[in-house]
């Protein structure tokens, strides 16, 4: 039975209301004040929160976590970029391993995504357009890569995220430069990628940039944000297969610089992050039948804003500001899905990227 870290996470909704959380926050450490992956305490009944660790890490901009394990990238395009594994306690994390993109057998510069399949992480590398797998020892830590995809092309390949299929059979991968999506079949072990297939790619004579893909709870969706046209589109899936029913435009603001996705926790809502131009969080109404979304309103945010999470009960949504220097706490209407800055509850820290909860 293969298990995918984004199952912990469902997890998190059978915890009560009251029961203390834990933040992950990956930064930019280079040029920045940042200094690595920081671990914070959440209060979900007040969104108050406490720093509690932070473990030293070049750029770890993407982190995931598993328990009492955690794992990001170092994101770099220089010859240190790399993965990173790391301890979590109550109150504290550290640092256990880091272990090199080898530059001279792969290019894998800009690593920017990290997924954990029970046995092995896969990273996505932007600059590199490749995907590379290292294999999880017992106590968390990374083997040196044991596995990586990676086409020549005269178009440039730049993988963006690996996501699980809802059925635990495939692994999706995006592909900003090539417009598409790949599958690959997941394999238990060492060397987690199996037989690759297109999934999906547009072939309009505009470039979408496919950035972030989600899957709805119950299997039958999925939720494509395309960076550079910031088009939303949504599929249906089953078995492996993708197929479009419906493309909209995830706000006007022409930023061209589309971010994150997420559905809230009952998935009646699906928000999409956007920056470079008008930042914020648009908001769409899903219908729970069709999978298909109409918009429901804006929320204009900090400056740059990238990924963000919605608490397990779904009453906040915290969005990481990278040039704000902040995660912004939004509280959530039940009925709209509309935004309210709670102001007195930002979180400053420098260049902000990732925010995880941790269960």
């Amino acid at each position: 039975m293969k298990r995918i870290l984004t199952v912990i996470a469902a997890a998190g909704l059978c915890m009560g209301a009251s029961a203390q959380m834990r933040l992950l926050v990956g930064t930019y450490t280079e040029g920045t004040s940042a200094e690595g992956v920081y671990l914070y305490s959440f209060d979900p009944t007040s969104a108050r929160t406490d720093l509690l660790d932070v473990a030293p890490s070049g750029n770890p901009s993407f982190v995931i976590a598993d328990g009492t394990r955690a794992w990001s990238v170092n994101e770099f395009n220089d010859g240190r970029q790399a993965v990173s594994a790391y301890s979590i306690g109550p109150k504290s994390i550290g640092l256990i391993n880091t272990v090199p993109i080898p530059k001279a057998d792969i290019d894998g510069e800009d690593p920017c995504n990290i997924l954990f399949t029970g046995s092995a992480v896969i990273t996505s590398n932007y600059t590199g357009g490749t995907v590379t797998a290292f294999p999880v020892n017992a106590d968390g830590s990374l083997a040196p890569m044991s596995q990586f995809y990676g086409e020549r092309s005269h178009f440039k390949a730049h993988m963006h995220c690996a996501v699980p299929s809802p059925d635990g059979k495939y692994v999706f991968v995006t592909n900003l430069g090539w417009n598409c999506i790949h599958r690959f079949e997941l394999k238990d072990g060492a060397q987690p990628l199996g037989e690759e297939t297109m999934a999906w790619q547009h072939r309009g004579l505009r470039h979408f940039g496919p950035r972030h893909l989600i899957f709805s709870a119950d299997g039958r969706f999925a939720y494509l944000l395309c960076e550079r046209a910031d088009k939303l589109i949504v599929f249906s899936y089953s078995d492996g297969a993708l197929t479009p029913i419906q493309t909209i435009t995830a706000y006007k603001g022409r930023g061209h610089g589309s971010a994150d996705l997420h559905l809230s926790p009952d998935g009646r809502f699906l928000y999409t992050s956007h920056r470079l131009k008008n930042d914020g969080i648009a908001i769409f109404r899903v219908n729970p039948s069709s999978g298909k979304v109409k918009r429901a309103g804006y929320q204009e945010t900090g400056i740059h804003p990238r990924n963000f999470a919605i608490s397990p009960d779904g009453r906040f949504l915290l969005c990481a500001c990278r040039d704000s220097n902040r995660i912004e706490v939004y509280s959530i209407d039940p009925s709209t899905g509309s935004l309210t800055l709670l102001e007195d509850r930002s979180i400053s820290v420098g260049a902000p990227v990732c925010v995880q909860f941790v269960f």
